[in-house]
């Protein structure tokens, strides 16, 4: 783009002799520079000095000697018109253009234009920038999925895009040019017009659109104001009503398969954990059992605690079983093997390692148990001196065999497992504190079956099925006797269950196993039936008895009152009586003691 006037009428006499044409050329915007034959400025103009940084000083001086004008040099060398130039003078930018051999007085001079073009280029550039973000503004209306429909602060028509005429059937001829209200009085809309009331009641406004053309339509008009808070434009958005029912179709379609395949997946994992003795329905089992199968294809070692009896190997086994690890899943009980002996059941030996050593030697566990998982139960009965060897093989799968100089590297996996509190063993210091931090890696802790109220009936029907199908019975359980179950606090947890729904299979003649069974152990003489008051009567009519069921419960409460007034604590009392915590928080409500 030429910025710079055409000067071609100017005449070297004129400059001469008008003694008014100074004054205009220092008033001009633009600035003139004239350099004569020789390269001498001859004439600058206040606009020229103020873009150049210069002064009038520079007239009779060298064009090429003045460093700061060394951007002009360029239009010396030439007697044509150049073109436009542009060039940089600190933060602004300017354009030059020259012109030579003008006449006959200015054969020798070239006359150079200059101009200011900074504010020019931001404007030109900003008018780019509008241009592409409009640009930018058509594509995405023309690529919209919804419809969309514009107009102006009157309702008249001004853009629409071919998604808006997919939906409605109509031709665009029916829109542009055209106002709202038309389109309802010829018949293409019925109802009220949705973009009317919205631009009435100056609002977003939604609503349902019936088109000729049987179509129903949702649509959405927005008003958008200008600054005096007048409307500006309206903005309308249009789906079809059908192809949302058409998802609502697949949404609720995919929402029942979904629902099924969940419904598989749940009924898939109850049979995986039947198959490998994990009976539960409770959401803390559940949570648990996650933990597990997300952890079970890691190398990291897994510490299970939990009272004893509450199915610590049984997760220990199914953490294996999803692991897929090739090698085999070997318990070890720290616990039942001598301690003198622990050593070399653990690591092995070699030949002559002690006196009384196979004389071909031995492989420990944890060959055994490579490419597979060691499951290491009562980890608290390990002994100090063997702790720090068990810890260095934890950390570097590597050992050596007693009375071995060859290091044997094998890839296991370690689950650990107590039914005490490592944590207190640790500040009691009968347990390493760097190996129980090795061992702590993933904690689970497993509750007690009292905790899991839920799990007992599965239980029961499973252990029931279980002994029935090895004794060759139809035993069942009374529902009286099973809701005594549940308000049982079962201190040997599911061990204490399984022994007794087996005792109960052996000694119950009946199928039904009721109240009425053989009772052997005090901590379950809760469940024996109690004796009817009024055949208590009957047979001493002339004696004052009291029901057995009255006695028991004086004694108990007596005992209660005692031990509350010497240990003041429910975890004491429990432990003297040998009941559990929560039995004693229920008797003591019951008796209202404390």
């Amino acid at each position: 783009m030429n910025y710079l006037p055409d000067i071609s009428c100017w005449h070297d006499e004129a400059l001469k002799t008008d003694p008014i044409l100074p004054a205009v050329l220092d008033h001009m915007n633009d600035g003139v520079l004239v350099v004569d034959g020789k390269g001498i400025v001859v004439s600058c103009n206040a606009s020229a000095q103020m873009m150049l940084e210069i002064d009038a000083r520079i007239i009779g001086t060298p064009l090429q000697s003045i460093p700061s004008l060394a951007d002009l040099r360029v239009f010396l060398d030439s007697r044509k018109n150049n073109p436009s130039e542009r060039f940089s003078r600190r933060d602004r930018l300017l354009a030059a253009k020259a012109f030579s051999g003008l006449g006959s007085g200015f054969e020798e001079k070239t006359l150079i234009l200059l101009q200011d073009v900074t504010e020019l280029d931001h404007i030109r550039a900003e008018l780019k920038s509008r241009e592409k973000l409009n640009e930018e503004l058509e594509d995405i209306i023309a690529s919209s999925y919804d419809g969309i429909l514009i107009t102006d602060g009157e309702g008249n028509v001004l853009k629409i895009n071919d998604a808006l005429l997919r939906i409605t059937e109509l031709p665009p001829e029916n829109f542009i040019g055209h106002k709202m209200e038309s389109l309802y009085e010829e018949g293409h809309f019925f109802g009220q017009s949705i973009e009317s009331l919205a631009r009435k009641g100056k609002r977003i406004t939604t609503g349902i659109q019936k088109i000729r053309t049987g179509k129903e339509v949702m649509v959405t008009s927005t008003p958008v104001f200008d600054d005096d808070g007048h409307i500006l434009r309206m903005v309308t958005n249009a789906r079809d009503m059908s192809e949302i029912l058409s998802l609502q179709e697949q949404l609720a379609s995919s929402r029942e398969l979904s629902s099924h395949l969940q419904t598989e997946v749940n009924r898939m994992l109850e049979d995986e954990l039947r198959s490998q003795g994990m009976i539960t329905a409770s959401p803390a089992m559940y949570k648990i059992l996650e933990l597990s199968r997300r952890v079970a294809n890691s190398e990291a070692t897994v510490l299970i605690q939990g009272e004893s009896g509450v199915g610590k190997e049984v997760l220990a086994k199914l953490i294996h079983v999803w692991s897929k690890r090739p090698g085999a899943f070997i318990k070890v009980n720290c616990g039942a093997i001598p301690k003198h002996l622990l050593e070399s059941e653990l690591f092995g030996y070699n030949r002559g390692a002690f006196t009384g050593a196979n004389k071909e030697g031995k492989p420990g566990i944890f060959e055994l148990a490579a490419d597979g998982t060691l499951f290491l139960d009562e980890i608290e009965d390990l002994p100090l001196n063997l702790q720090v060897k068990f810890l260095q093989v934890i950390q570097d799968r590597s050992f050596l065999r007693l009375g071995g100089t060859k290091v044997i590297s094998v890839n296991l996996r370690f689950i650990a497992a107590s039914n005490r509190d490592l944590s207190r063993l640790v500040a009691e210091r009968t347990f390493r504190e760097d190996l129980f931090y090795r061992l702590n890696v993933v904690p689970v802790t497993i509750p007690p079956l009292r905790e899991r109220v839920e799990d007992i009936p599965l239980l029961v029907d499973y252990f029931l099925n279980q002994y029935n199908s090895k004794y060759g019975g139809e035993k069942f359980l009374a529902p009286a006797l099973l809701k005594k179950f549940e308000m049982y606090d079962w201190p040997g947890n599911i061990r204490e269950l399984k022994n007794y729904i087996e005792r109960l299979v052996i000694t119950c003649s009946g199928n039904l196993i009721n109240m009425d069974f053989p009772e052997t152990e005090q901590n379950i003489s809760s469940f024996a039936q109690p004796i009817d008051p009024a055949e208590t009567r009957e047979e001493g009519k002339d004696e004052a008895f009291s029901t057995l069921k009255e006695v028991l419960e004086s004694v108990e409460k007596d005992m209660l009152s005692k031990a509350l007034k010497k240990y003041k604590n429910s975890r004491k009392i429990g432990r003297m009586l040998g009941i559990s915590h929560t039995a004693v928080l229920k008797k003591l409500k019951k008796y209202s003691l404390g």
